[in-house]
């Protein structure tokens, strides 16, 4: 539908909420709430670097984002101050392969979350961090970003690597792919009926039509 360029370096991850976006940029671990189409309207500074995902759980209006290289869930509260530091279990082969992508499932209030590379995985976790399944990914050549389309009760996963989109099942099945011109796409959500996807070396929004 649109591309917009975005006054953020490094977009990492992306959620809405409130008819707002909120996107999180690796670059000095800071994110923002934008409006539908990428206008900067608050910055939220954190302490943490190599933030790569983030999403909002409805109930508690809390921020959840993921650092990577530490292999960290960090819970903010809807000011930005910092709640609880998570760590959650797993081997990566490098700082650049771990966790890199958060959504939650509300009527589960259960978090998933996506480890990029070796291995690709979605995991299921409490609030806690405990990892209650795992699901081993095998569709494409890494995976960026994840989300939760509740009108299908099914994820949507995107790929830089593969630059694609994957819907798949609660089980990490693959329903469908579907390809992209979005380089370095690194994070995505659904919202009134559009998948937004962020490009990290482009800095830019992408919109497109939610397929039926």
């Amino acid at each position: 539908i649109k591309t917009v360029k975005l006054a953020i370096a490094e977009p990492s991850g992306i959620t809405a909420f409130n008819n707002k976006l909120f996107i999180v940029s690796d670059n000095k671990g800071t994110f923002y709430r934008t409006s539908l189409e990428g206008k900067i309207l608050d910055k939220f500074n954190t302490k943490f670097n190599d933030l790569e995902g983030i999403t909002i759980h409805e109930f508690s209006k809390n921020f959840w984002l993921v650092n990577e290289e530490k292999r960290e869930l960090v819970e903010l509260d809807s000011l930005g101050s910092r709640i609880q530091k998570i760590k959650i279990k797993g081997k990566q082969q490098s700082k650049n392969n771990g966790l890199e992508g958060l959504c939650f499932v509300e009527s589960e209030n259960m978090l998933y979350v996506v480890n990029e590379n070796s291995p690709k995985q979605l995991l299921q976790l409490n609030l806690t961090g405990e990892i209650i399944n795992k699901f081993n990914l095998d569709f494409s050549k890494d995976i960026s970003g994840i989300c939760f389309d509740e009108s299908s009760n099914s994820f949507w996963i995107v790929s830089d690597e593969s630059e694609s989109i994957y819907n798949i099942s609660k089980k990490g099945a693959l329903i469908k792919t579907y390809k992209i011109p979005v380089n370095k796409a690194e994070g995505i959500v659904i919202y009134n009926s559009k998948i937004y996807v962020v490009s990290d070396s482009e800095s830019k929004l992408y919109i497109f039509k939610k397929p039926n």
